[in-house]
Formats: C-alpha cells, structure tokens, sequence
C-alpha cells in the first residue's frame, strides 16, 4: 500500500523573514567573533602587525556596522592612549551616536579600552554586547601580556629578549616552590618546552626572524598560563614553567596545551610551528630542584628523540 505524502504548508512570511534574521544574526556574529581573536593575533605579533591589527578592527567595524572602533592601550602614566583605529570614532559636540566603550582587564589590571561608535540611529543589540563584553577578556589579556612583558625587558632577572623571567630567576623560584610544595605537602610541575627545528628556522630566515619567533612564543606560553604559574627563558628556545599545586597529570595536559597555543598560531614569517614538551612532577619525580630539571630536561630528550611535537613525562623510579 502506497502511504499518501502529506503536503507540508509553506511557512508563513513572518516565520521566513525571522529565520533569515536569526541567520544574519549569526553571521553577524562569527564575522565579529573572527575579527576579534583576528585583533588578538594582531597584538601577539612582534613587532605588532599594525596592518594586521587594521584590518581586524576594519572587520569588526562593518560586522557591527558601526561608524568606528578603537582599541586604546595604557601607557606608562597610566592614561589610555590610541594604538589603532578605524572608521569615525572621535566624538564631536553635539554628536549623539550611542559609543560602546568596554574597559580591557588582564587580571586586575586595566590594560585598555574597547571602543565602538554606532552610526546614526543605531542601536547595540544584545547579541552584540554580550560578545564584545566576552571577547574583551582575551584581548585585554593578550594587549596585557605584551605590555608587561615588554616593560619587563630591561629588569634585572628578566630575559631581555623576550621580557621573561631569565635561567637564573628561575632556578631560585623552582627552589622557593619546592621548598612551600614540601612544607605544605603539596604537588608542583615542572614543563620544559622546546621549539622544534628552531635551529634551521634560524638558518632560513635569520637570527632577526628567529628572535621575532621567541618574542612571540613568551607572549603565547605566558597568555595560555595561569597567573600563578611561573614562566622562564632557559636560553635559546628552550622555556620552563613552574605550576604551582599541580601533579604530573595535569602538569601534562598543561604542556599539551601550551604545545597547541604554538601549533594553532601563524608567526609572522615562520608560518606554523610544533613544539616538544618534557615533563616532571615533586614529589613523584624528585624533591630537589636539579632532580626535577634533570627528569624533566631527560623526559624532553626523549620526546625530541621520539618523533617530536609530544609531551614526554618520566617513568617513576622510586617512591618518595
């Protein structure tokens, strides 16, 4: 028996012209969003990709549809300054344009300002403030990142390529944890992270590109961190992270992520890059600084030895 096909009604025009909205909205919003991480990338470049930076807000501009947007950065005085702008976005007398404006936080720290400028008779939407609201955290911490790690280049105990804590910094710090993880009966990780084929990126495109490489790796490792951790230049392209309270599991999955914050981004002449990653873990692989690095550097020889682009962490050998 042939069942009888049931003629479904054409939706009622109302009912269309709201699902097209609803699909405008949507688009609307993942234009906004790309410009927005777009903006991010722009800001972790070294040097800050000012053209980048441009078309990114440019982007967001005719997402919003508004007139102009302006990121600010906070300088030394403490006063928010332009760094990049597009469209009309200065305010004039008598201008009654609704301007959008959200302060940029890494931490508690404000680091800058947001601003978007409606055209005329335009109104935010809801959708849209929520996403700048949300998207403001991650570019308040990249603008953040890289304004603290450049203000950090000329302190005594900092790298003064990349802005971090130097070797020597370090050693007294994974000293300082393990001594609290010890008193206090509690985990701390070691990561070592290491750019693979660094060496022959250096010999494609020069000691300057290379050095642009290391600057941007900092900022990437550093934004992808907690507040807490600890992170250090160890010499060449070999960086370590201290993780407070975290054991060798999570230890791991933190180098895991800090090897896809490099993967996922594109430097500036390098392309894409892998990275290896060794990892240790007080008590289980030691309770001394030179045992943990020494475990943690071992584990990251093996991962180089391996195949590379991996997390290694060592096997225990004794209890502790």
């Amino acid at each position: 028996m042939t069942r009888a096909r049931r003629e479904t009604p054409a939706d009622p025009p109302e009912t269309t012209v709201r699902s097209r909205d609803g699909d405008d909205a949507r688009h609307e919003r993942r234009r906004a969003s790309r410009s927005l991480w777009s903006a991010c990338e722009a800001l972790l470049g070294v040097p800050a990709d000012a053209k980048a930076l441009g078309r990114a807000l440019e982007a967001l501009r005719e997402a919003f549809g508004c007139d102009g947007v302006a990121l600010h950065a906070v300088n030394a005085a403490g006063t928010p300054e332009p760094w990049c702008a597009r469209g009309e976005w200065r305010a004039r007398p008598g201008d009654l344009r609704d301007c959008l404006s959200v302060p940029l936080f890494r931490a508690e720290e404000r680091v800058g300002t947001l601003s978007l400028r409606a055209g005329a008779g335009q109104r935010w939407s809801a959708a849209q403030l929520a996403l700048v609201r949300t998207a403001s955290g991650t570019l308040g911490a990249a603008l953040g990142t890289r304004l603290e790690l450049e203000r950090l280049r000329r302190t005594p105990g900092r790298d003064a390529l990349t802005g971090l804590a130097d070797a020597a910094a370090f050693r007294d710090r994974l000293a300082e944890g393990l001594a609290h993880a010890a008193r206090h009966g509690l985990p701390l990780g070691l990561v070592m992270v290491d750019l693979d084929h660094f060496g022959a990126l250096n010999q494609r495109y020069g000691r300057a590109s290379g050095d642009a490489v290391l600057r941007e790796t900092a900022m990437l490792l550093k934004l992808t961190l907690r507040e807490s951790d600890f992170l250090a230049r160890l010499g060449g392209d070999a960086f370590a992270a201290i993780l407070p309270e975290t054991d060798a599991g999570p230890a791991a999955r933190c180098a895991d992520r800090l090897r896809r914050a490099l993967e996922e981004h594109r430097f500036a002449r390098a392309g894409r890059l892998t990275a290896s990653a060794g990892v240790a873990a007080c008590p289980r692989d030691g309770l001394d600084p030179l045992e943990l690095i020494d475990r943690a550097d071992r584990a990251l020889g093996v991962a180089k030895k391996s195949g590379r682009r991996r997390t290694v962490r060592p096997e225990p050998t004794h209890a502790h």
